[in-house]
């Protein structure tokens, strides 16, 4: 039995850390909960292995003669422990290894019990985290630095669930997966990847200049990106159930994936937009309010369902951006601070996807925008809006190139 529990599986992979171990023999109980004497126990059991001889084992299989020729013959593969060496230190370490007793040529055999099982093919199973880091390993990709972040950054995007210790994929991460087989095979192929790393290497060593290295790479690459620019986004996970048809022409429907889950879309979308629960209930779209969009003045008004709940916006979207918000709360997020950019419109609340911030009423027309909520003074050194200030920050600019953005840094 080799003593080493690591050894490096790839010629880009790390020699393992040293090993944890107690700090004397003597303490062979540690912890103060369940888990951690189990973990404790653990470690004491393999240290004190780790010091002992070889164990001794013989692999055996026995062959048996059934004397009923239309019975194939019995076989059994297991081992036999000849000397426990180690295995007294760590007896649980034999896992579920079939004993078999000692037998010599011609002993007779009883039979006890006979069972017949019938099994069908299953799929591989799932990749728990190990399995994955080990098909990792196998591949080449990455390296013993890099396969924590891997793992978290999978679930944290939402590209796998971690239910109990297997990994599956979720709708999310199989979209993303067909989308970058389809348009970036080259670039997610086990190849490109551990050759990338090689390159890594031989830049580490003074072999390869990271310079050119990256040139090499990245002009290509960018190439690539543009010419997918135009592609639609990756919401697509296949045909629907040829039952399920669209609400509203009839036609054959889609399975799509958006931010709240899976549902059913008309084919012919955005020129018909029929769509269905995954279960197959008709979804309400977009309502028609009557009114005309007064910034392009073609446009309808529709009132939609956004992530803050419902708005109205115009019919025209991507081309037309107005959104028409209630007046009520329009007066509430009003500052009343005239933008010192346009002139003619007024800064209110907004908010986007990192937070509140402050733009121009008169937007699409002027984009100017603040982080924090103007106080209606105007910079002395640049001319532009001053912000209210935090607990360690007092009353500063707006314009983040201004020395008085940052007026607790100008007066120390």
């Amino acid at each position: 039995m080799a003593k080493n529990f690591c050894s490096a599986k790839s010629k880009n992979a790390q020699e393992a850390h040293e090993a944890i171990r107690p700090t004397h023999f003597n303490h062979e109980n540690a912890g103060h909960t369940p888990e951690q004497k189990k973990l404790y126990e653990l470690i004491w059991n393999r240290a004190l292995s780790s010091q002992m001889a070889d164990a001794k084992i013989l692999r055996t299989k026995i062959s048996a003669n059934i004397e009923d020729k239309s019975i194939p013959n019995f076989q059994a593969n297991g081992s036999r422990v000849l000397f426990t060496g180690w295995l007294s230190g760590d007896p649980t370490s034999r896992g579920e290894e079939v004993e078999l007793p000692k037998l010599k040529s011609g002993d007779p055999l009883t039979l006890i019990e006979l069972k017949s099982t019938g099994k069908e093919t299953e799929p591989p199973p799932r990749y728990t985290e190990a399995g994955l880091v080990k098909e990792l390993e196998k591949r080449g990709i990455g390296r013993p630095s890099t396969y924590a972040s891997i793992m978290k950054t999978i679930e944290d995007r939402g590209y796998v669930n971690k239910i109990n210790r297997t990994l599956t994929p979720t709708d999310t991460g199989e979209v993303v997966s067909d989308f970058l087989e389809k348009n970036f095979a080259d670039y997610i192929s086990d190849s490109f990847t551990a050759e990338m790393e090689d390159k890594l290497d031989l830049i580490a060593d003074g072999k390869l200049t990271y310079e050119d290295t990256l040139e090499k790479f990245y002009k290509p690459f960018q190439k690539e990106v543009k010419a997918k620019d135009k592609l639609a986004k990756a919401t697509s996970l296949g045909d629907a159930d040829p039952s399920m048809k669209c609400p509203k022409c009839g036609g054959p429907m889609e399975i799509k994936l958006s931010k709240s889950g899976k549902f059913l879309s008309c084919k012919k979308f955005p020129d018909c937009q029929g769509a269905r629960t995954i279960e197959g209930k008709e979804l309400e779209g977009p309502k028609e309010t009557g009114e005309l969009c007064p910034l392009c003045k073609t446009g309808k008004l529709l009132e939609r369902e956004g992530r803050f709940g419902k708005f109205i916006a115009c019919g025209n979207y991507p081309k037309c951006k107005f959104i028409k918000e209630d007046p009520e709360e329009a007066k509430k997020k009003n500052t009343g601070v005239v933008c010192p950019l346009c002139k003619k419109g007024t800064m209110v609340e907004k908010r986007g996807r990192f937070g509140v911030f402050y733009g121009c009423s008169s937007y699409p027309e002027c984009k100017n925008i603040i982080k924090s909520k103007p106080t209606g003074k105007i910079c002395e050194l640049c001319g532009s809006l001053m912000m209210e200030g935090t607990k360690t920050i007092p009353e500063r600019c707006s314009n983040n190139k201004c020395p008085n953005n940052r007026p607790d840094k100008l007066q120390k």
